[in-house]
């Protein structure tokens, strides 16, 4: 029944797999909320030329606000918190670490979509929670992540980094859920969202601009802020199409598999920046794992 839905989500593991392991390259070197912004707008321009090229704009909105507040209100959680806190805790604690970390969000958005939206709770459901927790805190509390140890305080920070992120990003998809129906398509949601993720960027960014020059940044940060902002653009649009289609316990647990999408890119292509150990595989596994029972609930 929800067999468009899982694919649609899997596909969005994959992509945001790839956002998180860009976006850590990315910002190196470079303010974090900046970082952020640069790779918003170019998720807007991704999603602007999909939905020109589909007809989208042919489109009138939603008849009623509603669906355009919820649509908005969950650009600004993903985005300009989400985003931006997501890119804060890659420097202190590594892609693989943050990923596992946010997959925390699962509890929020199961939660809440249980509290607000009314999906069905089952035992399979906290259990898949369960699996999901244990498994970030064994990549949490591993030795991987960086080439050289992370301090306590750089592991505290990141890790409370990466569940605001998780907070922010489960009361977005449940948003997001709401919202979806009334719009023309996946991808006219996601670009609403952005965009007012974007405008919501614009106080934190006075001040900054003025203190960094943007012409100093080197090509590859550029191009690395540029993948990772078309990347973040069309995993988003895969989990709106997912959600679309499936409710949020269904279709957001599997979406948050991109930890193991996550290892696998940085221990091929980026062994000299992550170590990756037997416990972060363990942990890795068991919010699959997780995910999985969550899925065998439906």
């Amino acid at each position: 029944m929800y067999t468009a839905a899982a694919v649609f989500a899997l596909s969005a593991a994959f992509m945001l797999a790839l956002r998180d392991t860009f976006g850590r390259l990315a910002v190196r070197g470079i303010d974090p909320v900046l970082g952020s912004s640069v790779t918003a707008v170019v998720s807007l321009i991704v999603l602007a030329s999909v939905s020109a090229a589909m007809g989208d704009f042919r489109t009138p909105l939603p008849a009623s606000g509603w669906p355009m507040v919820f649509i908005a209100l969950a650009g600004v959680l993903r985005i300009t918190a989400a985003r931006t806190l997501i890119l804060a805790a890659t420097q202190h604690i590594g892609s693989a670490r943050t990923s596992a970390t946010n997959s925390t969000n699962v509890f929020f958005a199961s939660a809440l979509g249980v509290l607000f939206l009314g999906e069905p709770l089952k035992m399979p459901l906290a259990a898949g929670a369960v699996l999901v927790l244990a498994g970030s805190i064994l990549v949490v509390q591993s030795g991987s992540g960086r080439a050289t140890p992370v301090s306590p305080q750089n592991r505290f920070k990141g890790m409370s980094l990466a569940l605001m992120s998780a907070l922010a990003l489960g009361v977005s998809t449940v948003l997001a859920r709401k919202g979806i129906p009334a719009f023309a398509s996946a991808n006219q949601a996601n670009l609403y969202a952005t965009a007012a993720g974007i405008i919501a960027f614009l106080p934190f960014l006075s001040g900054k601009l003025s203190k960094v020059e943007l012409g100093s940044w080197p090509a590859k940060t550029w191009g690395l802020l540029c993948l990772t902002g078309t990347v973040a653009s069309l995993g988003v649009t895969f989990l709106y199409l997912a959600l679309a289609r499936a409710p949020v316990v269904f279709a957001f647990p599997i979406a948050q598999s991109r930890p193991l999408f996550v290892i696998a890119i940085a221990w091929i292509f980026f062994q000299s920046h992550e170590r990756i150990n037997l416990r972060v595989v363990a942990g890795a596994a068991a919010i699959i794992a997780g995910a999985v029972t969550l899925i065998l609930s439906r």
